[in-house]
Parts: structure tokens; sequence; C-alpha cells
């Protein structure tokens, strides 16, 4: 059908709210039309179809297969033009609602909002931090989850894993002095994170037969990464949780020695990303930026450092 022989737009938007709602009359309600113009419209829509677009029951109508095909077309329409009508006059666009575990909201997300919205243009992207009060907030869109695979949940993707490695804050070094090498780090106050991976940290580094003084227990990476901010000692990091913070000279990576993390970073799709593409749009720049922000091998030393000159110190709390 060419362009000219399309059928008027109000009779496709009669037709699109009624086969939405399966019903004239909310149709009608939903346009502030009343019922009688809204099946007139959809009888001339068929007239100038030569089909029929609906069965009509007693108290209900229900799509034909030539209804059903229509009805998919005419969604897609509308929701495009919507899209186009949201970027283009800057009307308030629906937000995409993004839950992340604290760790991940504040120490990933946030600080790359800017780059989400530039690459996806026209959202407005709502962060709803896990464990933080919401009120009656609508169920998020995508949620960024750590750890095993998740359950119960139809779609899921693994964005990437991670490597776990030392940080400590310049306000720490200063007052404690700088590691030569790895074996110095058994003299300082370490942080320890919900997994302890400390004896494995020293034995990557080659130091066998370690035994890592015992520190503070931080429940959670947020917590963890943030004492260390805090200069209250080394702490052994997610490496993409402490990126944003090692390049904005609050933490510094004391050696190149990793160790691989037990848990992975998730993505779960909610029922709504199948029906609005823009979601479908986050969830891959989400799963782009996770994975080619690896960090590694990162900042090993503070600015103007150079580690092997610097000689060990004292422990200090």
């Amino acid at each position: 059908m060419s362009r000219r022989r399309l059928p008027p737009l109000g009779a496709l938007h009669a037709f699109e709210a009624a086969a939405r709602h399966q019903s004239f009359a909310r149709a009608a309600e939903e346009l502030h039309l009343t019922d009688g113009a809204i099946s007139h419209r959809i009888r001339d829509l068929e007239d100038r179809l030569g089909m029929r677009l609906f069965r009509r029951l007693h108290r209900k109508v229900v799509l034909t297969e030539h209804g059903r095909r229509l009805y998919a077309t005419s969604r897609e329409m509308f929701d495009l033009l919507a899209r186009g009508l949201v970027e283009l006059d800057g009307l308030p666009a629906e937000p995409v609602r993004i839950a992340a575990p604290a760790v991940i909201a504040t120490r990933w997300l946030m600080p790359r909002m800017d780059e989400l919205e530039t690459a996806v243009p026209g959202i407005e992207p709502h962060l709803m931090v896990e464990g933080a009060p919401d009120g009656d907030a609508p169920p998020p869109d995508l949620i960024l989850r750590i750890g095993a695979r998740p359950r119960g949940s139809e779609r899921v993707d693994r964005l990437a894993g991670d490597m776990l490695v030392p940080v400590a804050a310049p306000v720490y070094l200063a007052r404690a002095g700088r590691p030569a090498a790895p074996e110095a780090l058994l003299r300082y106050r370490l942080l320890r994170g919900p997994e302890d991976a400390w004896d494995l940290w020293f034995r990557s580094a080659g130091i066998s037969r370690a035994e890592p003084p015992r520190g503070p227990v931080l429940g959670d990476h947020d917590h963890l990464i943030g004492a260390a901010i805090a200069g209250h000692g080394v702490a052994l990091a997610p490496n993409r949780m402490v990126a944003t913070d090692i390049a904005a000279g609050r933490l510094a990576r004391l050696f190149a020695t990793a160790v691989p993390w037990t848990d992975a970073y998730w993505l779960i799709h909610g029922e709504s990303a199948a029906d609005r593409p823009e979601i479908e749009r986050v969830a891959a720049w989400l799963e782009q930026a996770m994975t080619a922000d690896d960090g590694l091998p990162g900042r090993s030393t503070l600015p103007g450092t150079d580690l092997r000159r610097i000689p060990e110190r004292p422990t200090v709390d």
C-alpha cells in the first residue's frame, strides 16, 4: 500500500487503543471520544482495508488474525512516533530504571552516567540502589548483580569477571609509608572484605608462608572501598570498582599482582525490556562498558612515585 492510500491516522489510533484494551469503551475513554465514534472509525478502517479486524462478541471484542497483525504493526508505529517526539521536543521520557548494589551504583555507574546518556540519547536513567528505601517505586527494568549466576530470572547475561587488587589512599600511605615490595604489606593494616583473599594474594606474590595481620572486616565492597579511601588501611578490592577512584587519585594501586575474584557481574532483564527498545540499548551499553573497562593493569603507584626507591617502614595502624 502506498503512502497515498494509507488510512487516516485517527482510524489507526482508534484501532490501536481498542486492540490494546480489547474494548471500544476503554479506547473511547482514553481518546476522549464516544463509543460510537470509536466504532465508526474502526468500521471505516475495516472497509478501507477490506477485512475484518475484530470479532464483535457479547460485551467484548476479539482481534481476528488480520487484526493481530495490524495491531503489532500499529503499536510499533505509535511507539516509534512517541520516541521521536520525545527526542524532538525534549518531552520527559519514560525513565529506564536500573537497580544495582551500592558498590556498582556509587563506584562504577554514577561516574559514568554522562557516558550512558551520550551513548543512548533521549533516555532518563533512574538509578535505584538495592537496599535503599524506595517507597512505592516501580520495579526496575534492568538489575545489576554481583555473585554467582542469579536464579529465577528468564534472561540473565554475564557481563564480566574481575580481579582483586591492593589499593590504599594517599593519606594512609603518607602516614604508614609506601611499601617497597609485596611482603612489606605484612606489616600494614589490611582491610578485609566479604571474601578474605589476602592469603591467596600473598601466595600469588610469591610469599608462600605469609600470615597476614588481622584487620577490620567490612561487610560489603562499598564499605571496604570507602574505608580505604578514608585512610583506614589497605584493601584488596575488585579492580573495576576502584578504577575511577584510582584515576581520580583517591586511591593508589600498590602492586601489579592481582588474583581472580570468585564473583562476577550479572545483568538481569526485567519484563519491561522486551517492549521498550531503549531498555535494550541501555543493556547493550552496560555490557559494552563493563567489558571494556577492566582497568588492568591500572596505576600501580602514586603520581611521580617510584616504589622501588622507598624503604620499608615499621608497622602503622
